[in-house]
């Protein structure tokens, strides 16, 4: 197919990038600045070029053949990898990170959403809201003794 393609012409890619589109030979033509007669007959050159029964089969392969990335040979060398130094560190850390939350007493902020049944939700309402009230009395009680100090 490469073959094919390199033996289209600048003004036959255009027509049929623009074919593509889904433009008219009549729309094309202004564009590239030909009559959409000479727009016709340069597609139909390129269809048979192609090997296309048509014109949108044309510019179906040339816009394929163009999205195609270019072919490079990738060889990746195991060896120049690095091993991670400690990765039992690091999965202590991240189970610590995830597990924060339940220590807290928190509910969890993650997993599929009808892991709890209906209780359970409640359950899970309440302990946040208890958690919040606690939270903000505290802070009440600083914010007030802020206050007797610089009075």
């Amino acid at each position: 197919m490469e073959d094919r393609i390199s033996k289209l012409s600048d003004t036959q890619k255009k027509c049929l990038r623009l074919a593509a589109e889904g433009r008219s030979s009549k729309e094309i033509a202004p564009v590239i600045g030909l009559s959409y007669n000479t727009v016709n007959m340069y597609l139909s050159r390129a269809a048979s070029t192609l090997g296309a029964e048509n014109r949108r089969q044309a510019a179906r392969i040339f816009s394929d053949f163009e999205r195609q990335p270019p072919y490079n040979r990738v060889i990746y060398n195991s060896a120049a990898l690095a091993e991670p130094s400690e990765p039992d560190k690091v999965d202590e850390q991240i189970e610590a990170a995830v597990d924060t939350p339940s220590r807290l007493g928190l509910p969890p902020t993650w997993g599929s959403t009808d892991e709890l049944g209906r209780t359970g939700k409640l359950l899970e309402i309440a302990r946040a809201s208890v958690f919040m009230m606690i939270a903000a009395t505290a802070i009440i009680i600083v914010i007030k003794g802020a206050f007797n100090l610089l009075s």
